[in-house]
């Protein structure tokens, strides 16, 4: 064999090789972009059956309440009542209204006397307790005000009412 039939040969194999080579890679090339394109009608299809699926929750909820406030003393608050001169302010805030039945405005009935209920005390921020009090028969609430002056607490009774 002549050394230019070898030659020949080697740039036959050579462009075979490389005809191969970009053959394999349209292929792969197309495989991509049908799965990349099978992949985008996934997602716009998962798409919207999710905003099916929020519009029929949204029906569903129109009609409910708002989330309720947050009701308690925040972090920066019980640091302002401990400098006032209150340690554990929610604890000693109940003890103190709990120890002040005379500040239930409601006579009691058949020879009970009013008292305030330890579960039924709520500190709703720093200025206003939601209180249930009760004699054994007949039971209320009422909302207090209160200040914390050098570690004591001084009640205003805001309004309460019988059930």
């Amino acid at each position: 064999m002549s050394e230019e039939n070898k030659s020949d040969g080697l740039k036959f194999t050579e462009r075979l090789a490389w005809v191969g080579f970009m053959l394999f890679f349209v292929v792969v090339l197309t495989i991509y972009v049908a799965r990349g394109i099978g992949l985008e009608r996934d997602v716009t299809e998962a798409n919207r059956e999710l905003l099916e699926t929020q519009m029929r929750l949204a029906q569903y909820t129109r009609h409910e309440v708002p989330r309720p406030a947050d009701v308690g003393l925040t972090n920066a608050q019980i640091v302002a009542m401990q400098r006032r001169g209150i340690a554990r302010p929610e604890v000693r805030l109940r003890n103190d209204l709990a120890q002040q039945p005379e500040l239930i405005p409601h006579e009691p009935v058949l020879g009970g006397s009013m008292y305030f209920v330890p579960d039924g005390i709520h500190i709703l921020n720093d200025r206003w307790v939601l209180a249930t009090f009760e004699d054994g028969h007949i039971r209320g609430q009422m909302l207090l005000e209160y200040e914390v002056v050098h570690g004591n607490v001084m009640w205003q009774v805001i309004e309460s009412y019988l059930e």
